[in-house]
């Protein structure tokens, strides 16, 4: 899917940009007007975005259908990644899903009505199974989450084709922090700081029990999977061998 011009929101009639900036596309409760504006963002913070962006276009170019509903784990934390994905995508229906109620209450507040949000576990989805074309969970270790394989499991059984699967490179990340005024961007962005992360092949072979592995890129300072989620037989014939 290729889409070399950003000003998706006159690709779809009724969908559009806020006065507050953000993509409408019906009525809002309370007028975008009165909505506060996004502070300035650092240096820092345009340039993560700019790079998670890029990976995101270069990524979509392996879906050769466009995504009718998408699903943004943590999306809620992650407003500037859920508002490009509206903007990009205006005709599809996105949902956005956080294990955290409170979380999901401030980004109802605080953003137009574009989006279907959910408060849940992420090892335990209320969709239905194959709901979304496209399922999108950056900056995965970082999500509150009790059991990541059974999150991760839950992820593949919601998505019928495309998963994109991101998450932090350690030793970069560490790197990272000591340089001045990442730390306050990546809060900016509503990305937590990872607490852990599971051994490389150990996520990596679990995630491909579920999808295969179309296109690896390595946008600072993540690691970046786009897959495509294996039918229930073929999963079921790989975690047998």
């Amino acid at each position: 899917m290729n889409c070399e011009s950003h000003d998706h929101a006159a690709l779809m009639p009724g969908v559009s940009l806020g006065s507050c900036g953000k993509p409408c596309d019906q009525t809002c409760d309370e007028p975008c007007a009165d909505k506060p504006s996004p502070p300035t963002k650092s240096r820092w913070a345009n340039a993560l975005n700019n790079s998670l962006f890029n990976t995101l276009d270069l990524c979509f170019d392996d879906i050769y259908r466009e995504p009718r509903k998408i699903l943004i784990v943590g999306g809620c934390r992650q407003m500037d990644l859920s508002q490009y994905i509206a903007l990009l995508l205006p005709a599809a229906e996105i949902h956005l899903v956080d294990p955290d109620a409170s979380v999901v209450q401030r980004a109802k507040e605080e953003i137009c009505c574009r989006f279907k949000f959910v408060d849940a576990p992420l090892e335990a989805l209320p969709h239905e199974t194959n709901q979304f074309d496209l399922t999108i969970a950056h900056n995965f270790m970082a999500l509150p989450q009790q059991d990541w394989e059974r999150a991760i499991s839950e992820l593949a059984r919601v998505t019928e084709t495309n998963l994109f699967f991101s998450v932090h490179r350690p030793v970069l990340w560490k790197i990272a922090s000591c340089l001045s005024g990442f730390s306050q961007a990546v809060q900016a962005l509503g990305i937590q700081v990872p607490t852990s992360m599971p051994p490389a092949f150990d996520l990596i072979n679990h995630l491909t029990h579920y999808a295969k592995i179309k296109t690896r890129l390595s946008p600072l300072p993540w690691t970046v999977y786009m897959t495509e989620v294996r039918p229930k037989w073929e999963e079921k014939l790989t975690l047998a061998s």
